[in-house]
């Protein structure tokens, strides 16, 4: 039986930025076959080895474990401090990845053969790979659970996603003759501004709905009008992604391209009596999933998200040795509820 701190340290050893996530599908897949698990993998892009991987055992699945093994950069080595493993992935989401690789062994071990294992690629960008596996890779079954750092808690209810990216297209010219000209700059700067200034949704449940600008670039010179600007941004949605969208449209400047990366509304998801909940802010591959479940997703892991994408990404030993239980006994109170 794998132990789900070395198998942790040794998934978290694997770079596996989004895009990159090749080498540790390969190590991923490797150990499920060594379990006796009946091993599939779905290509995802076009990059060789970049594939979904879906585990079964025999019967047709009524629960799934499923997670993301891909990471934002950098890279950072796993390394143990004391109690607590720190670097790249611990939490979001590989070692997630091995408390579920872990609790699918105990079920296959114990006899079960209705549960089944999906680690998908491309989370932290748009979903890619979670789409890919929502077109049929993936089962249909009565209830997934989906992993991410809840503080292990199940989540009720978690606000949705909207990436875009906008473009402009500016006209070069000396800076000291602004009519000659047409800077892409001030037009993007234009569209950010009433865009940060608009009453985004606020709902009782899911919060307030967010935009982040993350990444602004353009211009080729200071003394130069900017040919060119681009902006990527963030929304996490609290209402209706398609009326955002058109809201968003609403306020960009004519001629403001706006190119859609991934879009989601918000989501509402199972909870089970006795175990504590929490609303989550982030967004998750469960949107693109849900259609798989008949019974509905859950949504629950191990660590801290304010962890997740900084340099001190860390998880107390305990909470993972704690999510292979809580994933066991999840998918067995799933299972016997299921008529």
């Amino acid at each position: 039986m794998h132990d789900v701190i070395e198998l942790t340290v040794a998934l978290c050893a694997i770079p596996s930025i989004t895009g990159d996530e090749a080498a540790v599908v390969d190590e991923v897949a490797r150990r499920l076959q060594a379990m006796g698990a009946q091993v599939t993998r779905q290509r995802v892009g076009d990059t060789p080895g970049r594939d979904n991987v879906l585990a079964t055992a025999g019967a047709p699945p009524l629960v799934l474990l499923t997670t993301h093994l891909d990471t934002v950069p950098p890279f950072l080595p796993p390394r143990l401090e004391g109690d607590r493993l720190h670097g790249r992935g611990v939490i979001d989401a590989k070692g997630i990845a091995a408390a579920m690789l872990c609790a699918f062994e105990r079920l296959l071990a114990a006899g079960e053969t209705r549960v089944a294992l999906l680690f998908v690629v491309g989370e932290e960008t748009d979903s890619d790979g979670a789409k890919a596996a929502a077109q049929g890779f993936m089962p249909q079954v009565r209830h997934f659970i989906d992993g991410e750092p809840t503080d292990g808690m199940l989540v009720s209810a978690m606000k949705g996603v909207m990436a875009f990216e906008l473009s402009c297209e500016g006209k070069a010219a000396h800076s000291a003759y602004p009519e000659a000209g047409h800077s892409a700059v001030h037009q993007l700067l234009g569209d950010l501004s009433r865009l940060l200034a608009e009453p985004w949704p606020r709902t009782d449940d899911a919060g307030q709905t967010t935009l982040n600008v993350g990444v602004v670039e353009g211009g080729v010179a200071p003394n130069v009008l900017a040919p060119h600007a681009k902006a990527v941004c963030v929304m996490r949605t609290t209402s209706d992604a398609a009326a955002l969208l058109a809201r968003v449209r609403a306020l960009l400047t004519p001629g403001t391209q706006l190119a859609l990366r991934t879009q989601s509304g918000p989501q509402r998801l199972v909870t089970l009596p006795g175990l504590p909940t929490k609303v989550v802010a982030f967004g998750s591959d469960v949107p693109h999933l849900s259609p798989r479940a008949s019974g509905g997703p859950l949504l629950v892991g191990p660590g801290s998200i304010l962890d997740a994408h900084t340099a001190h990404e860390s998880v107390a030993l305990d909470e993972l040795r704690a999510a292979v239980e809580l994933y066991h006994s999840l998918a067995r109170r799933l299972l016997e509820e299921t008529p």
